[in-house]
């Protein structure tokens, strides 16, 4: 589900609020499911439904697999001190892509390390090609919008060099989250894009 644009009328913004209460309930219910689990034990659909409360079809009618919802219940992490749960679970995915694009990604790199065991067990469960489809949408809007300043290029990632960026990212934020030391912020934008610019260059 994308968002609509701003072109449209306002009735093609509106979300339904079942929509919206019944993801808030899901990724609630697997959040209490991980927290209560041992890292790595498998949690199933009908698991996680009953937790909500609800039907394994309603949840089948939002999500087709447990990582899928995982990965909306990563992005209500990383947001939930910008953005409540009530307001952004129809369409998380862009609500991530958005608050890198007015906040740039600062604030979800020191979001991820917030909670390190939490966090930890999640990225153990089994994801999908979705959360790599989210990521990738979400870096490069950080990489060619986010920075307005215009001190810096913005940088372009198509292709291969878009995967093996993002892919050599995501295992670099793995490691810093679960880091005793990890570098400071500020190192870690850098590094990071770095990383992008000369997977750009080498594409070239």
């Amino acid at each position: 589900m994308s968002q609509a644009t701003n072109t449209l009328p306002p009735e093609a913004h509106r979300v339904d609020p079942r929509v919206t209460r019944t993801r808030a309930a899901l990724i609630r219910a697997l959040a209490a499911l991980v927290s209560e689990s041992p890292r790595g034990e498998a949690i199933s659909m009908s698991a996680v439904a009953q937790r909500a409360g609800l039907s394994r079809q309603a949840l089948h009618n939002h999500y087709a697999n447990v990582g899928d919802l995982a990965t909306d219940l990563w992005i209500s992490r990383l947001l939930e001190n910008q953005l409540p749960l009530e307001e952004s679970a129809a369409n998380l995915a862009q609500a991530l892509t958005d608050a890198v694009a007015q906040r740039g990604i600062e604030p979800l790199l020191s979001a991820g390390r917030a909670d390190r065991e939490f966090f930890d067990k999640l990225r153990a469960v089994p994801r999908g090609e979705r959360v790599g489809e989210v990521i990738a949408a979400a870096v490069t809007t950080w990489l060619t919008e986010s920075d307005r300043d215009h001190h810096r290029p913005d940088i372009a990632l198509t292709g291969d060099a878009r995967i093996f960026a993002i892919g050599g990212m995501v295992a670099l934020v793995s490691t810093w989250q679960m880091a005793d030391s990890p570098p400071s912020t500020a190192a870690q934008v850098a590094t990071l894009r770095t990383l992008a610019a000369a997977a750009a260059a080498a594409a070239a």
